[in-house]
């Protein structure tokens, strides 16, 4: 293991390279372009890294960290390092430590993160949280609201769980500083009350959301100087990755926790900022010459990623946008191919083009996992599943939280976070009954008044015999039990993640759950609570120090792009959104229709200039995902809310030029950008107009139209059941009949 005092005597161990000694130390600058060497040589003061997609950011950025305990003679524990992603700070860390092995203490995490780590330190000096607080995510969010909701009086389905706690997150971030005031509308009455109550009702469970995770970092820093100093004080080095997509409550930690020494050093591309919507603002990252006064400004501008012609596709687009740091983007890799743009008649049709030309990808030697699908909005994943399915092409729809929220891993997690804050009413809540107990509605809510009177929670009510008075019949029973089942638990509180869910289900009747459970998919959910212990296991194996803590925290941070499995060899469904930071071979971004890409707010009467930059950063976001191929589509026509309406071809795609384009222009005449049709193999020799044809899946039909040649050689048949349907022949495996 190299501790700090090992990495400082790095700089004798130099001196004695020069005369002539040996040394195993890395050459950090080795196989770096002038620019990334610029930015990691780079030492005091603040320093601002524009880098374009695919400029090697996380290698400069973390050969920076190694540079700072190489050269600088810092310690560890003496470097902040941020990012946007569990997965993003994971590959960070790691980086690092084969670059030099055995470093140890180095603060690398998302910003949700840090606050979780600093607040199981600090968080006593507000008064109202102890350090076991638990973390809500937003189904706990939602759970907590719906009750107050009801007991506040209002309609849950005129104001949903899921919507007012939309308005509470924004709140949170729009205005951290405040609380929500009823203004006389309706709207502003539910936001004001039922803000105020769920704030009360985290404090009582000991709990945060995610917003609190930083917030009252920020309230820490804000009230207590003295605090702020001391952690200012201990990182000398304060780096902010995908700075971009920090909002304002992260922009001022930042200033807080580079106050002391302003050693700070931010990574990212206004060309990628995408998260407005959640609160990014892109002026943290356009005005950071102003906030952090003439800092070092270097840009990495050479992109080794993409062929030729994506990055020039890409770049074309983007030089629309006005909001932005002008970057002369280029890369030495080879032409490549052009950009394929797809037209299809509906969002079926789409699908099918997308399989088919997956499957000319496989034949050509692409494994499935070098191809990603991207779309706008979730509604479309549906038609684009539904083909892959029919065409036998396996995918995986990415979202790393859906396996933390199955059924049987909530309600395991649930007991563990009950376990280790008791408060924690909400996980009470949904675990009391894991197995059936009999406490039904009425025998939980007489605890729970007496639970508010004595402002106590409900765990503690459960364990107490005057609260069981006033309980009748099987609810008294199982409320025993349950608060028994929490004792026998205790130990588990202080043991590594592994062993404390052994002890749950070994003490738990866990059969008697599992039977309840088995709605056909037994085995897979005796599967999800294995890889839930093989997950606690691998916790327990890289951060020994964690404990059951520790990882039910990791847990709660997790994020979509942050379950990806990366061995299993299926093609990726994703959003726009969730495709941010990752790269692959081939990619179809599909969709782009005006009101979806860009989306009808960002285009509406009433939206600003900025709504549409966004939205082009978005797709160009996208495009920059591609390695080798892009594949550009849009329908003709789309349903959406049960409605089949037409659509235009989004205006971003007017934007490429056309000499980097292959397929269909969007206001050109098919027949005249396809040409004469010319058969994609021998097989279609005697295929004409009239022929008669058997497809596998649509039957006989008759072919009505020829257009094409080689990968854009198709046929128009007519099949007296499905209707017309234009089909790609190099896969359509049509069948001339005499």
């Amino acid at each position: 293991m190299v501790n700090w005092m090992d990495l400082a005597g790095l700089a004798e161990s130099a001196a004695q390279d020069a005369a002539g000694g040996s040394s195993a130390r890395p050459d950090l600058l080795a196989g770096l372009n002038e620019a990334q060497s610029e930015a990691v040589r780079h030492a005091d003061g603040p320093l601002l890294i524009l880098a374009g997609p695919g400029s090697g950011k996380t290698r400069v950025v973390t050969h920076r960290l190694a540079w700072l305990l190489t050269e600088r003679g810092v310690r560890p524990e003496e470097v902040l390092a941020i990012t946007f992603t569990n997965k993003a700070a994971r590959e960070m860390r790691e980086r690092v430590e084969r670059i030099l092995p055995g470093t140890r203490g180095l603060w690398i995490s998302t910003f949700h993160a840090f606050g979780a780590r600093f607040l199981r330190r600090e968080i006593e000096a507000l008064g109202d949280w102890t350090r076991d607080f638990s973390i809500y995510d937003t189904s706990d969010r939602n759970t907590l609201l719906k009750r107050l909701i009801r007991d506040l009086g209002y309609d849950a389905t005129q104001y949903r769980p899921a919507v007012v706690g939309s308005w509470i997150s924004n709140w949170k971030n729009e205005h951290p500083d405040s609380a929500p005031r009823d203004e006389g509308g309706l709207d502003d009455e539910v936001l004001a009350r039922t803000f105020a109550k769920y704030q009360a009702a985290l404090r009582e469970a000991n709990a945060l959301d995610f917003d609190d995770l930083l917030l009252k970092v920020l309230e820490l820093f804000d009230a207590r100087p003295g605090l702020r100093d001391a952690w200012s004080s201990r990182f000398r080095y304060v780096m902010v990755d995908e700075y971009q997509d920090t909002n304002r409550v992260q922009y001022r930690i930042t200033k807080h926790l580079s106050s002391y020494h302003g050693n700070l050093a931010v990574c990212g591309d206004p060309d990628q900022s995408i998260y407005a919507w959640r609160g990014a603002d892109i002026r943290n990252i356009l005005d950071f010459e102003a906030d952090f006064g003439a800092p070092k400004v270097v840009k990495l501008e050479q992109n080794y990623r993409s062929t030729k012609t994506i990055l020039a596709a890409a770049d074309a687009v983007i030089r629309h946008n006005t909001q932005r740091k002008s970057k002369a983007l280029y890369c030495e890799g080879e032409q490549g191919h052009k950009v394929t743009l797809l037209e299809c008649g509906d969002e079926n049709d789409e699908g099918r083009e997308v399989a088919m030309q997956i499957q000319g990808l496989r034949a050509a030697g692409t494994r499935l996992s070098d191809v990603a699908i991207f779309y706008r909005a979730n509604f479309m994943q549906r038609a684009l599943e539904t083909q892959l399915r029919f065409a036998k092409v396996p995918y995986t729809v990415v979202g790393g939280v859906e396996f933390y929220a199955r059924r049987e891993v909530r309600d395991l997690l649930s007991h563990l976070k009950l376990l280790v804050n008791p408060a924690d009413d909400v996980a009470f809540r949904r675990v009391v009954n894991v197995p059936r107990r009999g406490v039904g509605e009425k025998g939980l809510e007489t605890l729970a008044s007496w639970a508010a009177d004595r402002r106590t929670s409900l765990l503690a009510a459960a364990g107490s015999s005057e609260a069981l008075l006033n309980v009748r019949g099987p609810a008294k029973k199982g409320l025993v039990a349950f608060a028994d089942l929490l004792a026998r638990l205790e130990p588990a509180r202080e043991l590594p993640a592994a062993p404390a869910l052994d002890l749950l289900v070994q003490e738990m009747e866990y059969d008697a759950w599992m039977a309840e459970l088995d709605d056909g998919n037994a085995e897979e959910r005796q599967a999800n609570v294995e890889e839930l212990r093989a997950y606690a296991a691998e916790y327990d194996r890289l951060y020994p120090d964690g404990k059951l803590r520790g990882f039910l925290e990791d847990v709660s941070l997790v994020s979509e792009v942050d379950g990806m499995e990366e061995e299993v060899d299926k093609v990726r469904l994703m959003t726009l959104h969730a495709a941010k930071g990752l790269e692959f071979p081939a990619v179809f971004v599909t969709g782009l229709e005006e009101e979806l890409l860009p989306h009808f707010r960002a285009v509406s009467e009433s939206a600003d200039e900025s709504g549409l930059e966004e939205e082009r950063r978005l797709f160009y976001v996208g495009m920059t995902r591609a390695k080798e191929r892009l594949f550009l589509s849009y329908a003709a026509y789309r349903m959406h809310f049960g409605q089949t309406s037409a659509r235009l071809p989004s205006r971003f795609l007017e934007e490429i030029p056309n000499e980097l384009l292959d397929g269909f222009e969007p206001e050109a005449d098919e027949a005249d950008v396809l040409g004469v049709f010319e058969a994609p193999s021998a097989g279609y020799g005697a295929l004409t107009v009239g022929s008669r044809v058997r497809h596998d899946h649509f039957g006989m039909g008759t072919v009505v139209r020829l257009l094409g040649s080689g990968v854009n050689a198709r046929a128009t048949v007519s099949f007296p059941r499905y209707g017309d349907k234009q089909l790609l022949l190099q896969y359509a495996k049509l069948e001339v009949l005499s």
